[in-house]
């Protein structure tokens, strides 16, 4: 799926993510982020330092969401896609590889991979809630 440029350009500038995810009982956590990356072109990585719920519902039901947004420009996007948790692997050794340039003697617990399958436009206006990418 083509993630479009729009929404990787705010992404690029580091900007706070929220990260919505919900329990097998339909409680739903949302918490914001700043540790992210591509991973792939579709595929997001979070680290994971200190997740409780965001980990345990990732876990419980392989799906999660997040919104990243800009005020300055009122740019806003929601993505929706199937996640998981993984303490070892690829995409864990990537985002540990990040974190080690500032701190060379830390680990992520985990982290959480969202395979991303819907990009929503989530700006005001009359667009609000277009579906502009679906895998």
């Amino acid at each position: 799926m083509q993630i479009p440029q729009d929404a990787k350009e705010l992404m690029e500038q580091k900007k706070i993510i929220a990260l919505a995810t919900a329990s097998k009982q339909a409680i739903p956590n949302v918490v914001y982020m700043l540790q992210y990356w591509w991973y792939q072109p579709d595929v997001l990585v979070i680290g994971d330092v200190f997740m409780k719920a965001s980990c345990r519902n990732v876990q419980d039901n392989g799906y999660a969401s997040f919104c990243v947004w800009d005020e300055e420009t009122d740019r806003s996007y929601k993505f929706i896609g199937t996640a998981t948790y993984e303490t070892s692997g690829d995409a864990y050794e990537f985002a540990n590889a990040d974190l080690h340039k500032t701190k060379p003697d830390k680990n992520f617990k985990g982290v959480v991979v969202i395979k991303v399958t819907e990009v929503y436009d989530a700006s005001r206006g009359e667009n609000a809630g277009k579906l502009v990418a679906r895998s």
